[in-house]
Formats: structure tokens, sequence, C-alpha cells
């Protein structure tokens, strides 16, 4: 079972503390760097801010980063691209680890990569029916324990102190807006590929989120105020779309999205 559903069954069943930690929980974990995350790893999963990061360090487009180190695909219960990193050669290594086994984006490494062995979920509450569009108060943060089978239990952390380690904020302002819009995309595309749509107009739209969503971003400008502009423009979207009126058979909003996933595939 994936950390989604994990959560999303502990939050139908009202069991949810069991399974989430807060900014003060502890847990034992020590990185041993010993690379064995970097390899034979299918989970990582691409957000638009780690694409941006990494072309910039590399002087690169966003476009040019998903070509080189990923593999995108609609994702099965979301309905949305999937921007999903891509293992290379016989040890299938992460694209970005470097031949003596150092991460060449250790200033700007992905998020998820950043947190191990941590995750972090949106969990999507008090909505008023599943057509309810999903605003910033809907979204509670909260974190869990990935399963690993690396490092010591040496050492005593807190989520809090993790995050400082690596620089990752306590109050992330794009990964709440990232699943405000991914949250209302994906009930909009579920139930827009339940319709009578044509597959020409689903590809189209798919097109679209993809170039708006994850690489339509200039290198040389400062991310947030771009994906500001290009989440409002998907979240007019999502409402226009919902204007249609279409049918209502798809299924209710999902309850949870992982980091790095797409109301989320969790890769």
């Amino acid at each position: 079972m994936n950390i989604k559903e994990k959560v999303s069954r502990a939050q139908a069943e009202g069991n949810l503390d069991k399974y989430v930690l807060d900014l003060d929980s502890k847990f034992q974990f020590k990185c041993r760097r010993c690379g064995k995350c970097c390899k034979n790893q299918y989970s990582v999963i691409f957000n638009a801010r780690d694409i941006f990061n990494i072309a910039k360090k590399f002087g690169k487009t966003p476009l040019q980063i998903v070509e080189e180190c990923a593999e995108v695909y609609i994702g099965e219960s979301s309905q949305l691209p999937v921007v999903h990193m891509l293992p290379v050669g016989p040890q299938k290594r992460c694209p970005l680890l470097l031949d003596d086994g150092r991460c060449s984006v250790q200033d700007c490494k992905p998020t998820v990569c950043a947190l191990y062995p941590l995750g972090r979920v949106a969990i999507y509450h008090d909505l008023e029916g599943k057509d309810a569009e999903i605003t910033k108060d809907n979204i509670s943060v909260k974190y869990v324990i990935n399963e690993y089978n690396c490092g010591s239990a040496k050492k005593t952390n807190t989520v809090r102190s993790w995050l400082a380690q690596f620089q990752i904020a306590e109050e992330d302002e794009f990964f709440v807006l990232w699943n405000q819009v991914v949250g209302n995309l994906s009930t909009t595309m579920r139930k827009l590929e339940r319709s009578d749509c044509s597959v020409a107009t689903l590809n189209s739209l798919w097109d679209t989120i993809f170039v708006w969503l994850y690489v339509g971003f200039d290198i040389k400008k400062d991310f947030m105020p771009q994906f500001e502009k290009a989440a409002e423009k998907l979240l007019d979207l999502c409402r226009s779309l919902r204007a249609l009126n279409l049918d209502d058979s798809a299924e209710e909003t999902e309850t949870a999205s992982e980091e790095g996933d797409q109301a989320q595939e969790n890769g």
C-alpha cells in the first residue's frame, strides 16, 4: 500500500493520527550516504519547482530537463500529466547521479529526495461537495515516514529539524498552491474523461496542462511569480470546464496528495 492510499484509508476510518506526523514529531534516522536511495528507485515524481531549479542550475530549459531525465505519462487516477524520473543504466541509477556516487544537484535536489525518509502529503478537507473548488483553506500539510532499507536509527530528528537541515520551508506556499491546482485539475479532468469528451480534446487539454504546469517557465526570472500566474490560468481553465456541467459520474475528489505526485500517482 502506498502512502496516499494509507493516508486516505486512515482518514476514512477516522484514524489519521496513526500515520501522520506534525512538525515536532520525532523519528529515528541517520543517512549513511550509501546511495541506495539513488538506485533502483522508481518513485521519484518531479513537480514544477524541481524541474525549474535543476534547469536553472544547468542553464537549460525545463523542457530539456524533462526530456533528458524523465518520462511523461497520464496518471491513471489523477488523469493529469505526471513527470516521472527515469532511472538509467544497468544499476537503474538516478540520471542526476555522478559516477562517483555524488548527487549533481545536491543544492537543488527534488524535494521528494531532500525529504527522504519523510514524505509530505496534502490532505483535502471540508469540501462542500465533490464539485466544489479546492482552496488553500481546504489543504492541510502533514508528514509521514516512508518505508526504507538504508541508513540507521542512531539519530533522533524532529520533522522541523529535518526540514531546516535541507532548507525546506515549514510553510511552503508553493506546495500548498501546487496541490490546490492539481487537486482541482484532477477532479475536472477525471470528470471530463468520463464524459463524452473526444480523445482529441483530451489530448489538447493534457498538452496545455503539461506546458502551463511544468515547463512554461523562464529560468532567467524568479520561479514563484511565474508559477502563481500559471496557477491562476489553470484554475480559470478548471472553472471554465466546470461551467460546462459535465456528467457528474466521476469519483469524488481524492482526500490525500503525496509529495511529488499529482493527486498523486505515487510513482
